[in-house]
């Protein structure tokens, strides 16, 4: 696809989503990004002041939980990201998803974001946008029986499996992806499936330091323990959130990119990746050593990523990175 290809951006607004954005309009691309509240300015004002938005960004109010209403964004697009089912950890209701039944788990986890990725596609169908990049995770390739190395063909998650240990929010990504294939497939829609984990480095807006990666550095740099008061025995997947934009973009691009890809650099062990920011944060946020040896980490098959021609950040390249974003203060106040 050229400079003048316009993508769609559905989620403008999230981590992932005002990632792929940016470098988007940092491409050349014409850019629809969708939010829930096209007229919020405290949101829209960060993706505006982008380079290139002014002239090639426009942004349109929509509700995934709404049959239609991603249709006037999706038109005269050439494709689409769709990253707006971030992970949904609590009811309507504040019930946290681990403690809700299978019927209220797949009601008000599970099913609104099926449902959502569908109104979401069906929108492209009508406009006649084929590609499309989907915004998954991880959490979607952990069958029941763990594999020695995962590989994206074969690193499936039960969602019934999943469901009944109540990991509802685990549950609706592969699901959702589920529903996506069946959809483009009867549909002759190119898909392509990312599957990211802990993303760092510079974000667009303020609310995306919340996200548990960057609270976890800037808790640290504040000298407050962020996430653990012992390091854990097991490990953590890590990429950087502008070479996971690269992979969507990457994906969209190439003709041929189809299927799921891990959208991770690698994974270490707690215990390595505290040695690292060790490096950069004070002692006193630090949590206690671990007691006892770590868990081996995730190992991956990357063959399929490495396809797309991204070059990926390591860990301590990553962490160093936004532990120097993060102390320019990029959000003041």
């Amino acid at each position: 696809m050229t400079s003048n290809t316009r993508i769609c951006v559905a989620g403008a607004t999230g981590l992932v989503g005002s990632a792929v954005l940016r470098l988007a309009l940092a491409r050349g691309h014409h850019v629809h990004g969708t939010l829930r509240d096209a007229t919020d300015t405290a949101r829209t004002a960060p993706l505006m002041a982008l380079p290139g938005a002014a002239g090639r960004l426009t942004l349109f109010s929509a509700d995934a939980g709404e049959e239609g209403a991603f249709d006037a964004a999706m038109h005269g697009c050439d494709a689409a990201a769709i990253a707006c089912f971030p992970p949904l950890y609590k009811a309507a209701d504040g019930t946290p998803a681990r403690a809700l039944d299978r019927r209220r788990g797949y009601e008000e986890i599970v099913r609104p974001v099926r449902d959502g990725v569908l109104n979401v596609l069906g929108s492209a169908r009508r406009a006649g946008v084929g590609s499309i990049a989907l915004c998954s995770s991880t959490s979607s390739t952990n069958p029941p029986v763990p594999l020695a190395v995962k590989h994206e063909a074969t690193a499936l998650s039960d969602a019934e499996a999943q469901m009944a240990d109540g990991k509802f929010t685990a549950a609706e990504k592969i699901v959702m992806e589920t529903a996506a294939l069946d959809f483009c497939v009867h549909n002759d829609m190119r898909l392509a499936v990312l599957l990211p984990t802990m993303m760092l480095g510079p974000v667009v807006l303020p609310e995306h330091m919340r996200s548990h990666g960057l609270a976890l550095l800037s808790g640290l740099l504040e000298g407050r323990r962020a996430m653990h008061e012992q390091v854990p025995a097991g490990s953590m997947s890590v990429s950087h959130l502008e070479d996971v934009a690269a992979l969507f973009l990457a994906t969209i691009e190439n003709p041929q990119a189809r299927g799921r890809y891990f959208a991770v650099f690698d994974s270490l062990p707690w215990a390595e990746i505290y040695d690292i920011l060790a490096r950069h944060v004070p002692a006193a946020g630090l949590p206690a050593p671990l007691d006892g040896a770590p868990e081996p980490p995730t190992r991956f098959d990357f063959t399929r990523r490495d396809s797309l021609g991204v070059t990926m950040r390591d860990i301590p390249a990553t962490i160093a990175a936004t532990v120097d974003w993060l102390k320019t203060r990029p959000f003041p106040g």
